[in-house]
């Protein structure tokens, strides 16, 4: 579903629309991943809903565009479309569908709007297991200390995507090269990701400090990086023989987090340096910098068949202690870095206190420099509803055919930074490279 669909060519009903006497000449097409856009609304809009994850058409959706003259409501087609004739400007536009979470946009205008819907529950990601083995003969380390590896892959380009928060039981990404004096194949298999995977290895210099039944006073010092990309991923079948290759000692070096000046109240900071490798996707190293440790030693783009450093930095009000849930936090995204200094720039602002967050009616301030506001509504592990305003509108209410369940909810204020992004012509697969900030504020609903 990721070509665009004219709707003449597929049903008498969507014909009527796109006839000489229809009241639009704008053809229906889905937009890649979602989106807006082929100027705005005049006369009808043409409403697709697919599925986030596979693209495909999601039928029988129950679509909603409120005018100032009433609603006009409708449910999708087999491929997906709702075509809505509207005789007022659209205020708001919400789409349902079982088991997704509803959405609901504020102050779109586009004759085309393609909704991705998510999962209301999240799926198990699906993986594959890779085995292989890293060769760590050739480095030398004091006697007494151990040669260790640990080993992760590759991430999509996808925020939140749960393909990349894959866990490996047992730690057997872990691996150990053993001693000097007692070499061990550093032999590991490692849970990942269907599609193009790499792998890589932080490899470290582990001193056991004389008691080696006593892990608790062990120090460890990262000395090496392995690699191994272009590997094809199945769901669900293994493959061996995924050894990964030490990276050269000149294809490594220091790469230094410039934080700049994140927002003074939120003490909690920290940074993680990627590569990005275009095919494999995006290594993100599993080393948090800080600004009081803000150098890691790191393979260099080409060394992963990658062009750029990219930068993750992220702000919030989490203690040390751990007791103080996160309900503030702002994160820059930098990507296409190069030189051996990556600056975080100018920080997003948190979303202030709203001015009301209910189960009907919801208002907010607006955040500076944000290119759009969202309100996600959660419980537990469950998403509830999505809400995106895009006109720079600060209110909407919970609509009719969003039953919010009872129970406490916690709700998420985003503010989005995204330069560039028109937001009445957009396709999200095409334009996710323009997102750079993005701040919230977290409440609970009672």
């Amino acid at each position: 579903m990721r070509t665009a669909i004219l709707a003449c060519l597929l049903t008498t009903t969507i014909h009527a629309a796109c006839g000489d006497d229809g009241p639009s000449k704008v053809p229906p097409r889905v937009i890649p991943g979602g989106g807006i856009g082929d100027g705005p609304i005049d006369g009808v809009v043409n409403v697709y809903a697919i599925d986030d994850a596979t693209r495909e058409p999601v039928a029988g959706a129950t679509v909603v565009v409120e005018t100032p003259r009433g609603d006009v409501e409708g449910t999708t087609d087999d491929t997906g479309l709702f075509i809505a004739e509207v005789s007022d400007a659209v205020e708001t536009v919400t789409v349902k569908a079982d088991p997704y979470r509803p959405e609901m946009w504020v102050g779109a205008n586009g004759a085309n709007m393609t909704f991705n819907l998510e999962k209301a529950s999240e799926p198990v990601a699906p993986r594959a297991s890779l085995m292989g083995s890293i060769d760590l003969t050739s480095i030398q380390v004091p006697q007494g200390h151990l040669k260790l590896a640990i080993v992760f892959y590759s991430q999509t380009d996808d925020l939140g995507d749960p393909e990349n928060e894959i866990v490996t039981a047992n730690d057997t990404h872990v691996c150990n090269g053993g001693t000097m004096g007692n070499p061990m194949p550093c032999n590991f298999t490692i849970d990942v990701r269907p599609g193009k995977v790499g792998l890589l290895a932080a490899v470290y210099d582990r001193n056991l400090n004389n008691t080696p039944t006593n892990p608790n006073d062990d120090t460890m010092t990262l000395i090496r990086w392995a690699y191994r990309g272009g590997i094809t991923v199945t769901a669900g079948v293994s493959q061996s023989g995924q050894d990964l290759t030490l990276v050269d000692v000149g294809m490594m070096g220091n790469v230094t987090v410039d934080f700049g000046s994140p927002p003074s109240s939120l003490a909690t900071q920290g940074a993680l340096i990627g590569l990005e490798t275009g095919t494999d996707g995006v290594f993100q190293l599993p080393l948090f910098r800080t600004p009081a440790d803000a150098t890691l030693l790191a393979p260099k783009p080409a060394a992963v068949g990658g062009t750029a450093y990219r930068l993750t930095a992220i702000a919030n009000n989490a203690t040390t202690s751990g007791t103080t849930p996160v309900t503030q936090e702002t994160i820059v995204l930098r990507r296409g870095l190069s030189g051996a200094t990556l600056a975080a720039g100018t920080w997003l602002a948190v979303p202030e206190d709203t001015l009301g967050i209910t189960r009907g009616f919801n208002e907010w301030k607006a955040v500076p420099d944000a290119t759009v506001m969202s309100l996600e509504f959660t419980q537990g592990t469950a998403k509830v509803l999505n809400v995106t305003s895009f006109d720079g509108t600060t209110s909407f209410v919970v609509p009719d055919i969003v039953a919010l369940p009872a129970g406490a909810l916690t709700v998420k204020l985003n503010a989005i930074s995204a330069p560039g992004f028109d937001v009445t012509d957009f396709s999200l697969d095409e334009d996710e490279d323009k997102l750079d900030r993005v701040s919230s504020r977290t409440f609970t609903l009672d």
